[in-house]
């Protein structure tokens, strides 16, 4: 459910290699608070491959976080 959620909202075509790796929590940046407490974490993946309207509410909650990083927000 979780890619057909960021595939609607075209947030896999926007997924770089520096985003992922900043959700992964494997940033160089000793100060990134991703890096102690990764995103992902905080997910329930159970839930995200099975209910869809958690898969949509993380994707919108991705969708800003990627416009925090990218500077359209915030």
């Amino acid at each position: 459910m979780i890619f057909f959620a960021l595939w609607r909202r075209g947030l896999l075509r926007r997924a770089d290699g520096e985003k992922m790796r900043h959700f992964l929590g494997l940033l160089a940046d000793p100060l990134a608070l991703s890096r102690r407490y990764p995103m992902w974490r905080i997910l329930s993946w159970s839930r995200l491959l099975c209910s869809p309207r958690y898969a949509a509410a993380v994707a919108t909650w991705l969708e800003y976080r990627m416009n925090l990083f990218d500077g359209v927000e915030g």
